[in-house]
């Protein structure tokens, strides 16, 4: 940021600044205003990646030249004055870009208020206000993978390019360093909106007329803290303030919330004037609390100057007793084996198929001593060949987990000591993603041999520390650290700083700084243990004796043959295949890439099975009520209401009601969840409401009545006969290859992305010119020869419809048809159009539905009450057409039991079970599409394997390449102002609508009027899943809109009063239904899911969430591109979007993240007109 011309300028370090934290911001501008001195940082690990980060620039440009690419370096003269040298670079960059020379070296961009030094222009034959040519940003950045704040420079500077050349550039590009040396190119419209939001944003704190100083921004803590220059002025203000930061595990959240009763500084939490609330939003009653207690104790202690330490009472059951497995309680007996974990890890190392990395897996023995007669210390680096690799993480794992089990065979009684989830995290995770180990890391788990004693500490004791970092502790348990803290974070910076370059050298002094700091850290989480143990004695001559943790195993129970007879199949078919995950799977070839994958596959159904049981036993032994009430899954802080007989004829049953406040879970009519304080099964669910907030158990009569605080789910469906059928192909692939003729071929097909066998050039389009589609669609159905074909259909395009009117094509042909999705409503959904479109065409059709105990979805169906069933009817020939989930299909006894199987939504069904459900038809036909919404999963999985069946086609692009699958282009429901956001955002504007939309219209006043998007700001703070700001704004509209006479005009020009109907409502979160349908109960209103597939003329989209900190699911879940999708899309005319104006101030931290901020904020930017 600096001074030019009396104006502030800006250039994109200011604008990550800014992003990072606002303050920063205010503290440069009143820096550079002369009102405070700007800090200097000492940071000799910084001037030595900018050194690294000159050469390397250098390098590309040597490159370059070398080509022959003609360059033009724009070179600056330090001898004048600043404005004068930016405006004579700009001048020299214009004239080179007029003069159409390929590449242009350090451009200069500047447009009054922002200013950049592009490394690199290239040249596009793309037409601009230049010629027949325009350019594009390249930009050299050392790190291995491309960061958020990369391509936030790339935006800025493609930005001031397009002011220069008259266009946007389509594409921006990094070379990026390390070994590899990869390029990645973004497509600017990806990104640009959300950079054009940060950007007037700053712009608008820049041109404050207010006064620079003092700042009027309060400092927040941030990660960015860690490396900010101004950060000890902040923690200064903070500590000369008393400010809330201070009180440990505080929340942003909390603290806003304190904020808003008026408690501003931790000694009035300490010590509040008047009492506080039972609740505030964010902190419940136990929470409110604890933290209290928190401020009282670090007060107290500041006070006396030493830290102190108290043991929390022991949690109490309803009788009274003593919660088991909670806080000091939950310490298992010590054993001479015991074990101390700890781990050191890169998140932004990488590479294209695996992003972060664990490269020091530590462990100490007390119970061994080394030759110096020191506690056994282990070191498990994942370096290789003098380099961190991803085949070394997993040998490092791999030895970790050896090392485990051949202890835990010497002492079956030891246990696993760390301080946080992380280690556990990063187990089940990297057994998921190699698919290695998982059944010794799944007795680990379920065994209870991890202990986690940061619960321990959280749950038993207080301490006067502002955070529970172990090293913050250390003073309680009196351990002193060999390696300096401070020298041990150099060496770590400097050696994640060689991990990420990928260059310089490997210097052994950092490696043993490094393992020193982490022996460090697996010492005194022993030492901890042993302190806390000495506090559960003291608790426990206070008030008696104190049950230890007893490890209870699930009922679930494995085939160890079995199992190793599926091991035996993955070693044959990855054999000669790179060892673990390799760092590009394209390198294998679509053979290798195959195979390996579907032996990632064989044990897809058992990863996502014991990620079931594991996130069980979390939601069981490691919460309380009131934690469970956050997870999305639980049903925490339940009250018994009343019970009853249950009056339905010839039952024995009693039905028992229980109230909860709102919240999200996972608990749906027909489960049957158990009590985590019992570990027991309730009863079934005959009833929920969730606007009005009870669940009715349905229980047997003679059983005891249940008594449960919470429930969790416990629904758990063995996967068999999938399991089986992947086997089954796995066998025939080892014994004849993955290409060919035979068995499965077009399961085959699929796994290697081969393009459809259906009669067309090799490697050409499958439709043909001139063709719709729809048309092509088919057509190609019958060409099929032994393949699949893969169709994407955007929101209202006739996928269904082109679906049904394929089955019936088909069976006019005498062929026999299987539908297949991951609901028997879906499949009941297709079938129904299927006998509509048979009707339409006096096409006789029967259809059977193999389904639930309710009976088919489809209620015309032939109802097929088992497997054999199905497999008969098909044979005899009495039914064309058969719906069944994948568990049918992949049945031994179907194999080949129809012609073509129809997958609908395969957007949301996994590859695994698509291509297990396979074996059962020569051809397959995949309709769906991952661009709304995507497929559940519970495990980690190797690269690909994590896939919905149609992403896999995919293969990351957003719409089907031509020569793979089709793309049904046109969309009969959205009008073209829909539509045109819808496609630039999407399907990267290959999306339109049909003719005749454009006549669609609500008359309404605003914001009800015409058609597209509209954005309406409700500001709010503190909520995280409900808004009653925003039911109040959507309330006060729809009402004055229904009782306007509002007119709705169809695409026929049919007019006619707008009515309830004509509106859906759609929010993330049941807590905001259940708002929204007590303000509005007979409107059509639902959470995402359950609108997909239907639509209306407007649709109203309320996000409930006040900022993205807030966000109790992250930025994934509530900026999902594929919910807001689904939400904008089911409008036929008018889409509008209810939310918090912070939501549009996302701090993103991966270009990822800034692509889900992106489709908001152009949302924004269309509904404003720009």
């Amino acid at each position: 940021m600096q001074l030019l011309d009396g104006r502030v300028v800006y250039s994109a370090s200011d604008l990550v600044g800014f992003l990072e934290c606002r303050h920063l911001s205010g503290q440069e501008r009143a820096a550079i205003e002369g009102h405070l001195p700007r800090p200097m940082r000492d940071d000799p690990v910084l001037d030595r990646i900018v050194q690294r980060g000159h050469e390397h620039e250098q390098r590309f440009l040597d490159e370059l030249s070398a080509e022959g690419a003609g360059v033009a370096e724009i070179e600056i003269d330090e001898t004048l004055a600043r404005a004068e040298r930016i405006a004579r670079g700009l001048d020299d960059t214009l004239e080179a870009m007029r003069s159409g020379v390929h590449v242009i070296y350090q451009a200069v961009l500047f447009e009054g208020r922002r200013l950049g030094y592009a490394d690199f222009l290239r040249r596009v034959e793309r037409p601009s206000d230049l010629g027949a040519w325009s350019y594009e940003v390249w930009d050299t950045k050392l790190a291995r993978q491309a960061k958020a704040s990369a391509v936030l420079q790339l935006c800025m500077y493609s930005d001031l390019l397009a002011g220069l050349q008259g266009i946007e550039p389509a594409r921006m590009h990094l070379a990026l360093g390390g070994v590899q040396r990869e390029t990645v190119s973004f497509r600017v419209a990806d990104y640009a909106a959300y950079y054009r939001s940060v950007a007037r944003d700053l712009e608008a704190l820049l041109d404050d007329p207010a006064p620079a100083f003092p700042v009027p921004t309060k400092p927040e803590p941030v990660d960015h803290c860690a490396v900010c220059r101004w950060s000890l002025e902040c923690r200064r203000q903070w500590r000369d303030e008393d400010d809330l930061s201070l009180v440990a595990s505080l929340s942003g959240r909390q603290r806003r919330a304190l904020h808003g009763i008026d408690v501003t500084t931790r000694t009035a939490l300490a010590e509040p004037p008047r009492p506080l609330p039972d609740r505030l939003e964010g902190a419940g009653r136990e929470a409110l609390a604890r933290i209290r207690a928190q401020a009282e104790i670090q007060v107290r202690g500041e006070r006396e100057e030493r830290t102190l330490s108290e043991r929390i009472p022991p949690a109490r059951d309803r009788e009274g007793g003593l919660v088991p497995n909670t806080g000091l309680l939950m310490l298992p007996e010590p054993s001479p084996g015991d074990l101390f974990f700890d781990i050191e890890g890169d998140p932004f190392f990488g590479s294209s198929e695996v992003d972060g990395i664990e490269y020091l897996f530590g462990v100490i023995e007390p119970g061994r001593r080394d030759a110096d007669g020191r506690p056994a210390f282990h070191a498990l680096w994942a370096i290789e060949d003098g380099t961190v690799t991803t085949s070394g993480e997993r040998r490092a794992f791999e030895r970790l987990i050896d090392l485990v089990m051949d202890r835990l065979e010497a002492d079956p009684g030891l246990h696993v000591y760390h301080y946080a989830p992380y280690e556990p995290t990063a187990v089940k995770r990297l057994a998921g993603r190699y698919g290695t180990r998982e059944e010794e890391v799944d007795r680990l788990l379920r065994g209870g041999v991890f202990v986690d004693l940061y619960r321990a500490v959280r749950q038993g004791v207080r301490a006067s520390v502002e955070s529970y970092s172990i090293k913050r502790l250390e003073p309680l348990y009196g351990f002193e650290r060999e390696v300096d803290l401070q020298d041990a974070g150099t060496s770590i910076v400097e050696f994640e700083t060689w991990l990420e370059l990928g260059e310089g050298e490997q210097r052994d002094d950092l490696l043993a700084e490094i393992e020193g700091y982490n022996r460090d850290d697996c010492t005194s989480t022993w030492r901890l243990r042993d302190w806390l143990e000495q506090q559960r004695a003291a608790l426990a001559a206070e008030i008696g004796e104190l049950p230890r943790p007893l490890a209870v195993a699930p009922e679930e129970t494995e085939d160890s043959e079995a199992q190793q007879a599926v091991q035996r199949l993955v070693e044959a078919l990855t054999e000669g295949l790179p060892d673990g995950v390799p760092d590009d799977l394209d390198d294998m070839g679509d053979e290798g890439r195959g195979r390996w994958l579907l032996a990632q596959l064989l044990n897809w159904h058992r990863r996502e099975g014991k990620s079931a049981w594991w996130r069980y036993f979390f939601l069981r032994d490691e919460l309380t009520d009131e934690e469970r009430r956050e997870e999305s899954d639980a049903l925490g802080e339940l009250s018994f209401v009343d019970s009853w007989r249950d009056p339905a004829p010839g039952t024995r049953s009693t039905i028992y009601r229980f109230r909860f406040p709102p919240q999200e879970h996972g608990i749906r009519i027909g489960d049957s969840p158990h009590d985590p304080e019992t570990s027991g099964a309730v009863g079934r669910v005959f009833d929920l409401d969730n606007e009005n907030g009870f669940i009715d158990l349905r229980r047997e009569s003679r059983a005891a009545a249940p008594t449960p605080t919470s429930l969790i789910p416990h629904d758990l469906v063995r996967p068999q006969p999938k399991p089986g059928s992947l086997q089954r192909l796995a066998a025939w692939v080892i014994e004849h290859g993955i290409d060919g003729p035979g068995e499965q071929r077009a399961a085959r097909d699929l796994l290697t992305r081969r393009p459809p066998r259906a009669g067309q050039p090799p490697g050409g389009p499958l439709v043909r010119p001139g063709e719709d589609a729809q048309d092509a669609a088919r057509r190609l159905v019958h060409a099929l020869d032994e393949s699949y074909l893969a169709i994407q259909g955007p929101p209202g395009s006739g996928k269904s419809t082109v679906g049904a009117r394929m089955i019936v094509d088909l069976v006019a042909a005498g062929k026999r048809v299987g539908v297949t999705a991951n609901s028997h409503k879906v499949i009941g959904e297709l079938l129904e159009k299927a006998a509509n479109e048979a009707h339409r065409r006096r096409v006789d059709l029967v259809i059977g539905q193999r389904a639930g105990d309710d009976g088919p979805a489809y209620e015309d169906a032939v109802h097929l009450e088992t497997p054999p069933a199905a497999r008969r009817a098909l044979a005899a020939g009495s039914v064309d057409v058969v719906g069944g989930t994948s568990w049918l299909w992949a049945r031994e006894d179907m194999v080949g039991s129809v012609d073509v199987l129809f997958v609908d939504e395969a957007g949301q069904m996994s590859l695994a079970d698509a291509i297990a459900a396979s074996a059962c038809a020569t051809d397959l036909v995949l309709l769906g599409d991952p661009q709304q919404l995507d497929q559940p999963l519970q495990g980690v999985h190797p690269p690909g394997a994590e896939r919905s069946v149609l992403a896999h086609v995919l293969d990351g692009a957003r719409v089907m390449p031509d020569h793979l699958g089709l793309f049904l282009d046109g969309t009969w429901r959205l009008h073209p102002r829909l539509s045109g956001y819808t496609s630039e955002v999407f399907y990267e504007g290959r999306l339109h609508s049909h003719d005749g939309r454009d006549a669609l219209a609500v008359g309404g006043g605003p914001p009800f009027d015409g058609a597209g998007v509209r954005f309406l700001p409700v500001p709010h703070a503190g909520h995280s899943n409900e808004s009653p700001e925003e039911v109040a704004a959507i309330a006060e509209h729809v009402r004055a809109l229904l009782g306007s006479g509002a007119r709705w005009t169809d695409a026929e020009g049919v007019s006619r009063r707008l009515t309830e109907d004509d509106i859906l409502i759609i929010t993330p979160y049941n807590a905001q239904v259940a708002l929204l349908r007590e303000a509005l109960p007979r409107m059509r209103i639902g959470t995402v899911d359950k609108f997909q597939g239907q639509e209306a003329p407007i649709s109203i989209y309320s996000m409930a969430t006040s900022s993205p900190e807030e966000a109790p699911r992250g930025m994934e879940f509530l900026y999902s591109l594929n919910r807001l999708n689904v939400a904008t899309s089911r409008a036929q005319c008018l889409a509008i979007v209810v939310a918090s104006p912070d939501l549009l101030r996302p701090r993103c931290r991966t270009p990822r993240q800034m692509r889900l901020a992106n489709a908001l904020a152009r949302l924004v930017e269309v509904a404003e007109g720009r």
